[in-house]
């Protein structure tokens, strides 16, 4: 339990009792199905999608994307195919419901069985781009390990020693408690003797074997995913490799990655004679040129100063100051490079073009002309990049200079007039060509000096001392292999140019997309190369084409390792060609489907790391700590790569939304390329620290071998050659280290540690930057709410002698430290450590001449598993911390020092979790009784609720719970302000963008956090209601065991519990409908509910009863929310009877139809239907269409209603017995309703004429006095229904001025007055369908009197024929022809108002004789209930054009944008001078309305019928329509369709958020096309 350096391990489990309690929903990976919705330019190339094997993946679309024909294809292969990139398949759609190819919940699953990175595509057949989309998705291997819990030692093999020694020497993992090594190359090396230059990289390295090995080949052979068996050719030493890594695999659990170097190779590679091809040089690279050039220009210039030839100009082989380095770099460019004539790589031959020139013109004999304007010579660069070659056009040379001049005498004069002129230009350009050169050459200085400061004068560098021949002032770029020579420059035009071959290196801040050494980079020319001397880069151009020897070369290496290795670790990968990289990776997943792929980026993008991730199929990014300069930036780099936050939102347990996600990382505590080392650049004491942090991130860590056994200084891949130290029990000699070694025991602690918080999902994180030097860690798990929490110490500099704990003096007394809250109880102490100085002192670290050793001057102390009592750096406070917390107070914990806690949670708040669990999870071995019992109990009562007690449950707006008289309204959250509903929508609404972001900083969850008084809210609101009363007792219970959990917990665990509540409810709602609704899509489900939403209980709007002594209907329907909701703006006739069909009808919900029916039939007065009902006492008829909707729906009733006909037959109830009568509730005289259709009728024929009771400003404060006289009535020469006046509105257009400072107050600004269009419709569709009921004797009415004067008899209008009137007339007086000569014959002497041909008028018989004229969206309402009425051809002309002129994405503009009063913006609240729009004058003169469009809809697919148009094409135009709506239903937060939009659908803050009947009418939309197949 106790270990001074030395002492055996014998860590024990702890005796604390810690309740663990299994959620499968929050461990990573039993999340099986992700799902990925596809939306309009979805391009997630940039974005990583991460999955795993045995996942599946689900493809979904938007709602927006709903209607069209996607086609998703994949390069992901079918089972038992070879994956071959690029090569897509398409994958075919499931459907759920009937209309299959608009089926909005359509979606295909894509079963994940391979490792790699995939390609998808979709695409909308003939629509617009916008529609596409792509990505990639990124599959990780199953290693038998959780990607967070891998512990990878990095291993340079040249010092692991010939492979018999490998064993012991990799035991040093295993014992330190990693789970996977990783092998820098195992390839036959270069003389560099460079870990990563490889000479053979289908060869094991010599010195892994015995001596006089011969290399033989060997067949080995390997299954691919279709299953066929393969073979490979491989070095047969590589064989015994395979054989042992998969022997420590076996015995000690041990996964090995191994480096692929694909980039270059090494100098002396013997290949490179043979294929010099495979390499950039100077001839198939020739602008190369130039750089090789002033390469041998240093070259000569550093040997020359080695051998102090330079010494006359101040110039000697010591570089010893800042003068010295200005001294060189003045030489180079005065002098050297001068000499060397660079820019003539790029300059032109100017007498050699004159002389041609010259020729030219002679031979032309003429020719000449002016001088062209606008055009200028230009030198075009030579290919070759030869001495000179550079040229200039021909063509435009001749045009530019074989030109006139002015006095010149002879031809002679004039052809050498020419040649001066051309001349100056080309010198001109050749001065700008050596001006830019110049500055290039400038730059390759300034990078010349920065090279040489750090190799002679800076710190951290070499600090040589001259320059000589072995070590010259430079490196080359540039090796000429086989001779070693340098070429001349002449030379460099030959075919010996292809030996000379450029390095391999890497560029600060360059693109790693572009290629360093590819045409149009000036990396070697510019000395910006940071070059590996040791290395050549390799050119495989742009396929295997163009080096197919190198290709299939680098395949066998690849393919080889893939054999021997779980995975690759990819050197260098940010400047590996991308597509080599794919090609190459895609050969060895071939071999090994289960591939691991580590890689190492500096892009400094995440976008850019996230391309090659996704290019290549990368599972983890090497990350470094050592790049944190200070102990915040490396908690910071904790934060970023270790996990998410804790008390993060509950993913759903089985389909949880796939989100991008940021690389996973490999953090690495160090790395084989951090140089100086770990020691040097902080100190000995943050050694510990350091890797503690590292360990305890939520992601797969690493570290390098030296670093556990205190090595104080990097092991140099190049230069380092003794081979580690092999493992012992008990060390004898100094080429053994164990469990006393540095920190070892406490390495091996960290990795169990990082692997068992992996494995049991303590994937959430809580970084705590304590102090400037102390930062805490937090682990949590979302199953068991257990914690670890880490506090480190860190060490960025060497600590104060005081507070360095020694043998001698382990008790430094350092308290200077915060005391640490933590959230639960303390079960133990996991683990404890620090260094402390040797006593007596150590001597001076000297490396071992044999062996890579490490310090001995600094000892472990550790304690593993131990009670808090017994910790030696800290101890519990007294008394109590908290309710749910504890406070540890810390005794001596100084720099360097680490502790580990295991916290669980106070016992009542584990027994809430049990009950939390259980309740959320159904099944899957909850833990506790009651929360099952309780979930069942839920369900039980959300099925028994009625649909009212859900509109109660889970929406009323304020407007409507304060209407109650309890007081109360909708709940405001402080900073995020009011919710929309009260009920349980209006919070989850606002939870789930909060849950989608993971914003654990919202406002909602800092007042949940804060109290309880949301929870409270929900259950006190739902005990007002007797309905909900029982659902109020299962809550408060549940909530009850939320209070008891810790208040950081109690976001997630509540929007949880109101996921599921809701859904349950909405569940509930949907089931208690018709089968339409419970069949239906998500769509319909969503359009339905608003049923839910707008049908329910109102005080002050309630339905009057029938019949007297009946109790009065529950409900009524709102017309909207929160705008329309009580009171007499509540119910509205009109949009009642609008909205019946589509919210009560279609939906099943018949009683509250009938109910809603008979209630406004019995406040029937003046042959009208109320258009504000009041109750029925005080309702007010100033509407002419309601009456006609009210029939239109009772027919509805009869129609869709099983039995429906018998209400025609039911008693109603009077309130007016007659027209002057003061309403009545008492008598109970009934007549049936057939005789109140009857009697609206004989009023309308009779003719309709009065004052509205009260009129004057108490009734209408905007109305003039004539607005209120109604009148309404029947045009019997063509059976049209007519009324109004220029004074008020009669139809649903019925927005009156409010303006007197704009002049508009009182002035209808629609009257519609005369007879309009849908009205007429409406009128038609009663009298027809009448006529007919009465011939099958279910109406006892066949007409209506006619009016008579005294002498006359009376005449009788039958509805045959008055039906038949209609028909006749409608065509004639409506359609407006598209021939505009036919339309203004018709017309006569109004044709002048024609504005629009092809169109049905929207009124005939105005006052305003232009507004007949005037296009608007009402006809198609006239099409739906009588299409009889419409000649087909000309029904679909004027449903195109209107489709072209009113159609906006959401609803229909009110008026055509070409007429001179149309404005598509309404804005009510603001009052101006502008007589159009002031206070809202334009309410219906522009602005798109949402319900109008659903009768659009319809009539489309009415016609599409009657006509010769394709009928599939025109559902699926509806259906991209209806497209946008289902995206608008999703993103709203009232889970509702506004009343209207402005111009092309932008948000009218003005309009009722939830609209009646826009749900209504979309609903009816869907209704007609499911009966339409």
């Amino acid at each position: 339990r106790k270990c001074l350096q030395g002492r055996p391990l014998t860590p024990r489990a702890s005796t604390s009792a810690v309740l663990l309690i299994p959620m499968a929903s929050t461990n990573g990976d039993s999340s099986l199905i992700k799902v990925l919705e596809l939306k309009p330019s979805g391009h997630w190339d940039s974005k990583l999608l991460k999955l795993k094997t045995g996942w599946t993946l689900r493809f979904t679309v938007a709602p927006s994307l709903y209607a069209r024909r996607i086609r998703l294809s994949t390069d992901y292969p079918s089972p038992g195919t070879v994956y071959k990139r690029g090569q897509m398949r398409e994958l075919p759609w499931k459907y759920s419901t009937k209309q299959q190819q608009w089926d909005p919940d359509r979606y295909v699953n894509l079963e994940l069985e391979y490792a790699g990175a995939y390609r998808f595509v979709y695409k909308s057949e003939n629509s617009p781009e916008r529609d596409e989309g792509s990505g990639y998705f990124v599959v990780d291997p199953d290693l038998g390990y959780s990607p967070d819990g891998i512990a990878c030692q990095t291993y340079v093999t040249k010092l692991l020693g010939p492979l018999s020694e490998w064993k012991g020497r990799l035991q040093v993992a295993k014992e330190c408690g990693y789970n996977m090594v990783h092998f820098t190359p195992i390839q036959q090396l270069g003389s560099s003797r460079s870990a990563y230059s490889i000479s053979n990289q289908l060869r094991l390295d010599s010195s892994y074997l015995p001596s006089g090995h011969t290399h033989t080949e060997t067949t080995v052979t390997f299954t691919n995913c279709a299953g066929e068996r393969k073979e490979l050719r491989v070095d047969s030493a590589f064989v015994d490799v395979c054989n042992l890594v998969k022997q420590v695999h076996r015995e000690w659990g041990l996964l090995s990655i191994v480096d692929v170097v694909w980039n270059h190779t090494s100098f002396d590679t013997p290949w490179l004679l043979q294929h010099p091809e495979a390499g950039y040089n100077l001839v198939n690279s020739p602008h190369l040129r130039p750089g090789y050039a002033l390469d041998v220009a240093l070259a000569q210039f550093s040997q020359e100063m080695s051998e102090g030839k330079w010494e006359n100009t101040g110039i000697r082989a010591e570089v010893q100051s800042e003068g010295d380095v200005h001294t060189i770099c003045c030489r180079l460019l005065d002098t050297v490079l001068p000499r060397a004539r660079l820019w003539e790589y790029f300059s032109v031959d100017v007498e050699a073009i004159v002389e041609e020139f010259r020729s030219t013109v002679y031979r032309l004999n003429g020719g000449n002309h002016p001088r062209p304007e606008g055009k200028w010579l230009t030198v075009i660069q030579d290919k070759q990049y030869r001495r000179l070659g550079s040229y200039v056009d021909a063509d435009l040379t001749l045009e530019l200079y074989n030109i006139d001049w002015s006095g010149v005498v002879c031809f002679e004069e004039r052809i050498e007039r020419c040649c001066s002129a051309l001349r100056d230009d080309l010198r001109r350009l050749n001065r700008e060509i050596e001006a830019r050169v110049q500055g290039q050459l400038h730059r390759a200085v300034d990078n010349l000096a920065a090279h040489i400061r750090y190799q002679f004068l800076e710190g951290h560098g070499p600090r040589r001392e001259r320059v000589t021949s072995k070590e010259p002032l430079v490196p080359r770029f540039f090796i000429v292999v086989g001779s070693g020579q340098d070429l001349h420059w002449r030379e460099m035009e030959t075919q010996r140019g292809e030996y000379v071959l450029a390095h391999n290196g890497w560029v600060m801040n360059a693109d790693p997309l572009v290629n360093f050494a590819e045409e149009g980079s000036q990396v070697y020319f510019q000395r910006e190369l940071i070059v590996w001397g040791d290395s050549i880069k390799l050119r495989y151009g742009s396929g295997p084409a163009d080096s197919p020897w190198l290709w299939e070369h680098m395949r066998r290496y690849t393919q080889a390792m893939a054999w021997m290795f779980d995975g690759f670790r990819l050197d260098n990968c940010h400047n590996t060609p991308v597509n080599v990289a794919e090609s190459l990776l895609d050969a060895a997943r071939e071999v090994n489907t289960n591939l691991y792929l580590v890689a190492e980026l500096f892009t400094s993008s995440e976008d850019r790391d996230n391309y090659y991730v996704n290019r290549l199929g990368i599972n983890s990014l090497i990350r470094e700590a050592m790049f944190a300069s200070y102990p915040r930036e490396l908690g910071r780099l904790v934060y970023k790569y270790g996990g998410i936050p804790v008390a993060s939102f509950l993913p759903p347990p089985i389909n949880s939304v796939l989100q991008p996600s940021v690389a996973h990382a490999m953090f690495m505590d160090a790395t084989h390329d951090n140089d100086p080392g770990h020691i040097q650049s902080r100190s000995v004491y943050d050694v510990l620290p350091n890797t503690a942090l590292t360990s305890i991130a939520s992601c797969a860590s690493g570290g390098c071998r030296g670093y556990d056994e205190l090595v104080p200084h990097m092991i140099g891949v190049v230069s380092e050659s003794r081979p580690y130290t092999s493992w012992s029990a008990t060390p004898t000699s100094p080429k053994e280290v164990g469990p006393r070694t540095g920190i070892a025991a406490a390495k091996r602690e960290l990795n169990a540690l990082h692997q068992e918080l992996a494995e049991q999902g303590f994937n959430q994180i809580y970084v705590d930057q304590v102090t400037e030097e102390i930062v805490a860690v937090t682990r949590h798990s979302p199953s068991t709410h257990q914690s670890v929490i880490l506090m480190a110490h860190t060490a960025f500099r060497h600590p104060e002698s005081w507070a360095i704990p020694s043998e001698e003096r382990p008790n430094t007394h350092y308290t200077h430290v915060p005391p640490l809250t933590v959230p639960g109880v303390v079960q133990e102490v996991i683990m404890e450590a620090r260094l402390l100085e040797a006593t007596p002192t150590a001597p001076a670290f000297q490396q071992h001449a044999e062996v890579v050793n490490g310090l001995q001057s600094h000892l472990l102390e550790l304690q593993s598993h131990i009670p808090l009592t017994e910790s030696q750096l800290c101890h519990l406070a007294p008394g109590d911390g908290g309710r749910h917390t504890q406070e540890i107070v810390f005794d001596d914990f100084g720099p360097g020092s680490i502790i580990v806690f295991r916290i669980s949670l106070v016992a009542e708040a584990c027994s809430a979790v049990q009950f939390m669990r259980s309740f959320l999870e159904t099944g899957g071995g909850a833990a506790s009784q009651e929360g099952n019992d309780l979930r069942r109990k839920l369900r039980q009562v959300c099925e028994q609720l009625e649909l009212l007690d859900l509109n109660y449950a889970l929406y009323r707006c304020d407007n409507e719970e304060r209407d109650d008289g309890h007081g109360g309204g909708v709940y405001t959250v402080p900073g995020a302000g009011a919710l929309v509903y009260c009920g349980l929508q209006g919070i989850f609404s606002m939870l789930a963008t909060v849950r989608d972001n993971n914003d654990l900083g919202h406002p909602i969850c800092d007042n949940l956090r804060a109290g309880d008084w949301m929870p409270g809210y929900i259950v006190d609101r739902l005990r007002l209601r007797a309905g909900t009363k029982e659902l109020a007792d299962v809550l408060s219970v549940v909530f009850g065991h939320l209070r008891v959990l810790p208040r950081y917990l109690i976001p997630c665990y509540f929007e949880a519990l109101v996921s599921l509540i809701h859904q349950l409810l909405t569940q509930a709602a949907v089931h208690k409908m018709s089968p339409f609704v419970q069949e239906g899509s998500s769509l319909v489900q969503s359009l339905a509910l608003g049923s839910v939403q707008l049908l329910g209980e109102c005080r002050s709007a309630k339905l009057p009863a029938a019949l007297p002594g009946e109790e009065q209907p529950k409900a009524s329907l709102a017309a909207g929310l929160p705008h329309f909701s009580t009171g007499f703006m509540r119910c509205w006739g009109r949009d009642t009877f609008i909205a019946l069909r589509g919210l009560l009808l279609v939906t099943g919900r018949h009683l509250e139809a009938r109910d809603t029916l008979l209630s406004f039939a019995a406040c029937v007065r003046h042959g009208l239907i109320p258009n504000l009902l009041s109750g029925g006492s005080n309702p007010r008829y100033n509407c002419r269409d309601a009456p006609w909707w009210w029939l239109q729906s009772v027919q509805d009733y009869c129609r869709l209603v099983p039995n429906g006909y018998e209400i025609l037959q039911a008693d109603v109830h009077r309130i007016f017995r007659h027209d002057d009568s003061p309403p009545d509730f008492e008598t109970s005289e009934a007549s049936p309703l057939s005789e109140i259709i009857q009697d609206i009728l004989q009023h309308h024929v009779s003719g309709v004429e009065f004052r509205e009771r009260g009129a004057g400003n108490s009734l209408d404060k905007d109305m003039t006095p004539p607005g209120f006289n109604v009148k309404a009535g029947v045009d019997l020469q063509t059976g049209f229904v007519f009324g109004g006046s220029v004074h008020n509105c009669g139809t649903w257009m019925d927005k009156v001025g409010e303006s007197s400072w704009a002049g508009n107050k009182g002035v209808p600004a629609t009257p519609r007055d005369g007879s309009a269009v849908e009205l007429v419709g409406l009128c038609h569709s009663t009298v027809s369908w009448l006529a007919k009921l009465h011939g099958q004797g279910v109406y006892p009415y066949s007409g209506a009197r006619l009016p008579s004067s005294e002498d006359q008899v009376p005449q009788f209008l039958s509805f045959s024929d008055w039906a038949q009137n209609l028909r006749q007339s409608f065509e004639r007086h409506f359609w407006i022809p598209e021939d505009r000569t036919v339309a203004s014959e018709r017309e006569g002497p109004e044709s002048g108002y024609i504005h629009r041909t092809g169109v049905y008028k929207d009124c005939v018989g105005a006052t305003q004789r232009y507004a007949d004229f005037q296009l608007r969206p009402n006809f198609p309402v006239a099409m739906v209930v009588s299409p009889e009425l419409f000649t087909p051809e000309n029904a679909w002309a004027a449903l195109t054009n209107a489709e072209q002129l009113l159609l906006g994405p959401l609803g229909m503009r009110t008026l055509d944008p070409a007429d001179y009063v149309y404005n598509g913006y309404y804005i009510n609240s603001v009052d101006s001078s502008n007589y159009s729009t002031a206070r809202g004058f334009n309410y219906h003169q522009g602005p798109e309305w949402l319900w109008v469009i659903g009768y659009f809809l319809r009539a489309k697919l009415q016609f599409a019928r009657l006509t010769s148009t394709p009928l599939e094409q025109t559902v699926s135009s509806i259906h991209r329509v209806l497209s946008a709506h289902a995206q608008a239903l999703r993103d709203s937060p009232w889970k509702g369709l506004p009343e209207l939009t402005n111009r092309d659908g932008v948000e009218c803050a003005d309009s009722c958020p939830v609209q009646a009947w826009s749900m209504a009418t979309l609903l009816d939309v869907l209704y007609d096309l499911q009966h339409f197949y």
